[in-house]
């Protein structure tokens, strides 16, 4: 937050890869068992401990959230309005009808790899005009907006039930794989994380998008391996 009010959200997408990076440290920690982890580094035997590999999970996390909390800005949300600054534009709290957090399935299909993720998307519903939606952004900045501007509609009650969803699930992964430990693990555990994972990716987002048109009209779709920002939107 700077001295004239405005509080600044960044792009959260490096929470996707981060998120990769620390599920192949858990797995790897899992596998081993509580024993060291050793590995051929350019001819030479390298060997991590348990201690040593919290230890850089702890700070590989830290640093590169912090790096990420300091680079840049997509927008800033203060008394006057929003201003997404990669189009330069101030939306006044009086142009607004609505906002929403929602998450907007995005698919990615290269030659050979295909990549699936859920864009955490704060939508901006504006009279008169098209909405707009800033993706890869916190929910913390619907909070915000609602300091600002009380009497706004917002979904800040579903939006933060998903996100509790998201928190606990992944919470609970890293918890099974680094802390729990091998003989903790069992089938019943596996198809409860499927399940899980399944409402998460897939259903919660249709829900979200869903409940959004319904009162705002169908402006929200989710992209196909075919077609991607199917969104009727402003897309930034």
């Amino acid at each position: 937050m700077d001295m004239k009010g405005r509080i600044k959200f960044h792009s959260i997408y490096y929470r996707y890869p981060l998120f990769i990076i620390l599920l192949v440290i858990a797995g790897a920690k899992f596998i081993s068992n509580g024993k060291d982890i050793s590995m051929t580094y350019f001819g030479d035997v390298l060997t991590i401990g348990q201690d040593q590999l919290t230890y850089i999970t702890i700070g590989l996390t830290l640093a590169i959230v912090v790096i990420f909390s300091i680079v840049g800005y997509k927008i800033y949300i203060s008394q006057e309005g929003i201003y997404l600054r990669k189009i330069d534009l101030m939306v006044d709290w009086s142009e607004v009808e609505g906002l929403s957090h929602v998450w907007i399935n995005e698919f990615r299909s290269r030659t050979g790899n295909a990549n699936f993720y859920n864009r955490k998307t704060l939508v901006i519903y504006r009279k008169d005009y098209k909405p707009i939606c800033v993706y890869n952004i916190s929910l913390l900045s619907l909070f915000v907006a609602k300091l600002y501007s009380p009497k706004i509609k917002t979904n800040i009650v579903f939006a933060s039930l998903a996100t509790m969803v998201n928190v606990g699930l992944n919470g609970w992964v890293f918890y099974q794989l680094f802390f729990a430990g091998l003989e903790s693990m069992n089938l019943g555990i596996l198809f409860a994380w499927m399940g899980l994972f399944f409402l998460k990716a897939l259903i919660l987002p249709v829900i979200m998008t869903s409940l959004e048109n319904r009162i705002h009209g169908d402006n929200l779709f989710h992209d196909t391996a075919y077609k991607k920002n199917r969104s009727d939107v402003i897309h930034l």
